[in-house]
């Protein structure tokens, strides 16, 4: 019998000696990487939040991810290999909202002044800005302090500039100051009447237009003025890429699009100068569009006008206004205001918000709503739940803009809707000028709770980094990451805190500004983190972030920035 036995088993234990026989056998060499970064100390922004020392990248994907050792066995003949020298390095930066060509444009064409001038010094800064100007050409310029709307009239401006029609943003892009030929061009006097979710100021003795328009009251101008040229939106977006780069930033979603950006954008691709990835929000009952949004529905049920998805490009989303600021009371609130017997008005009704939401939806398309008050908030996830419900998931991920202000009882609903939350400006994290005003028009307690990062993370939601420029000066997401782990005012720490209780770690902190940036772009299967089969996006820094302090975060520089295994900034000019 155990002979049998034996006989039995051979077979068996022959098959295992042979399976064994191969295992032992040395595996295939692996391709050799095109590049390798070794001896660092990589944040990786995996599940775990690890740091490797080394990576390898072939065909623009990260090919293996861990220690120098394991790595180098990747390095051939051919492979270019840089020593990080126990410098860092981390995935490259997601900003979720920007707003790039009207920035560029601003940058190149503007008359540009600081908005901490007071209205006698932006008054002297637009006059020299005049001077260079034909009689009948719009002088367009930004940026003057949003406070300053109640004191300011056509008149002044008309002293300065009789023969040129004036159009001057404030800096947070929601109210625009002109003067008699800018209203004149818009057809505007004291009989038009106020748009829906918009405001001309007026004088109250003889109900003549000042020359303030507020949210959407902006449109009236906007689009009487001039449209830039094709060659001049070309330049504004490389420049302002190409700034991006510098700070580490590989993937945006535009704030708004025009056909004349997503043109602008598929050329600088088609040329192999795109050197981020763009995800585009057409402007959907935004204060700048210029036709009804049940009339942009139609133009986009189709890709006639919005074209293909391509390696660099996504111009399947949309963006809809749900409030605007604070300032002016634009904002709806749950509760009413502090300054005033007022909840704040929403830019667009709950009717026409729940229908512009199920439609784009329906479509296909990813929605951005842009939401500053509880209210506002509440009501965009409650439009994007009721569209869940008739269509069911469509796999698109929608983003809420800025939450700057959102109620306990709503934190944990993203998640279960599938939708991500975008954190922005920086600015509204610190104590600074705007949220003194801010104090005023909500109060304290409301102020002290404002951009909850830590509580919509603790809530299990997702929060990503948004610069919101060209609203601020500069896209800087190292400012606005020590502003996300102190709440002060890097440039003044002796101003105190703003919501302390928000503050977040700077593991988290890198969290939000690269995978759940990504995330929230519907990305996070290709960039986001340093994984193997990812797309090899990598950015390497002056200083290591896990171990200087806090206060230094600002100071960051990058060294080198790659997008797609392609060196696309080099500080030192090298590739």
């Amino acid at each position: 019998m155990r002979l049998k036995r034996l006989l039995a088993i051979m077979p068996l234990a022959a098959s295992l000696l042979c399976a064994g026989a191969a295992v032992a056998q040395p595996r295939p060499t692996e391709p050799f990487a095109e590049t390798v970064f070794v001896n660092g100390r990589i944040f990786t922004a995996n599940a775990f939040s690890g740091v490797a020392e080394a990576v390898a990248i072939a065909d623009g994907k990260f090919v293996a991810v861990g220690s120098s050792e394991t790595v180098r066995r990747r390095i051939g003949p051919a492979t270019v290999v840089h020593d990080l020298k126990g410098g860092m390095a981390m995935p490259s930066i997601t900003d979720m909202h920007i707003h790039p060509v009207r920035g560029g444009l601003a940058q190149l064409s503007y008359c540009k002044f600081s908005d901490r001038l007071d209205r006698g010094g932006v008054l002297e800064a637009v006059a020299t800005c005049v001077e260079a100007k034909q009689p009948g050409e719009w002088v367009e310029g930004a940026q003057w302090d949003a406070k300053l709307a109640q004191s300011l009239d056509k008149a002044a401006l008309d002293r300065i500039a009789p023969n040129n029609p004036v159009y001057l943003h404030d800096n947070t892009n929601h109210i625009i100051w002109v003067n008699s030929a800018a209203l004149a061009a818009a057809g505007i006097d004291k009989t038009t009447r106020d748009p829906a979710g918009g405001q001309i100021l007026r004088d109250p003795r003889t109900g003549e237009p000042t020359g303030v328009l507020m949210e959407s009251a902006i449109a009236l101008v906007f689009n009487a003025k001039p449209k830039p040229s094709a060659q001049d939106i070309e330049r504004g977006a490389a420049w302002i890429f190409q700034k991006l780069n510098s700070y580490g930033v590989t993937s945006v979603q535009t704030g708004q699009a025009e056909a004349a950006d997503l043109a602008a954008y598929r050329k600088l691709e088609a040329e192999g100068r795109l050197t981020v990835r763009v995800k585009t929000n057409w402007d959907f009952n935004t204060p700048l569009a210029s036709v009804a949004p049940e009339k942009m529905l139609e133009r986009f049920d189709t890709r006639a006008e919005r074209g293909p998805v391509s390696d660099l490009i996504n111009p399947d989303g949309g963006k809809i206004y749900a409030d605007g600021i604070a300032i002016g009371a634009g904002s709806p609130y749950l509760e009413p205001y502090s300054s005033a017997p007022t909840y704040g008005r929403p830019a667009i009704d709950s009717s026409s918000l729940n229908t512009a939401v199920l439609q784009m939806d329906r479509l296909g398309l990813s929605i951005m709503i842009h939401a500053m008050g509880d209210a506002a908030v509440r009501s965009s996830l409650d439009a994007i739940e009721s569209a869940r419900r008739a269509n069911g998931n469509s796999g698109k991920r929608h983003v809420i803009a800025h939450t700057f202000s959102v109620a306990p009882e709503d934190m944990g609903r993203a998640r279960r809707l599938n939708v991500a939350f975008e954190n922005s400006p920086p600015v509204v994290l610190f104590p600074n000028e705007l949220m003194d005003a801010t104090v005023v028009l909500l109060g304290r307690e409301r102020t002290r709770a404002v951009g909850p990062i830590r509580s919509l993370i603790a809530a299990g939601d997702t929060v990503g980094y948004g610069s919101d420029w060209d609203n601020i000066p500069e896209p800087n997401p190292w400012l606005a990451l020590q502003a996300m782990v102190t709440r002060q005012n890097p440039s003044a720490p002796e101003r105190g805190y703003l919501a302390r209780t928000e503050a977040i770690d700077v593991i988290t902190g890198l969290e939000v500004l690269t995978i759940n940036g990504a995330y929230g772009l519907g990305l996070e299967d290709r960039t986001g983190s340093i994984e193997v089969g990812k797309d090899a996006d990598l950015i390497i820094l002056n200083q290591d972030l896990l171990k200087v302090s806090v206060g230094d975060i600002h100071k960051t520089r990058v060294l080198r920035t790659i997008l797609r295994g392609k060196t696309i900034f080099a500080a030192d000019g090298s590739r």
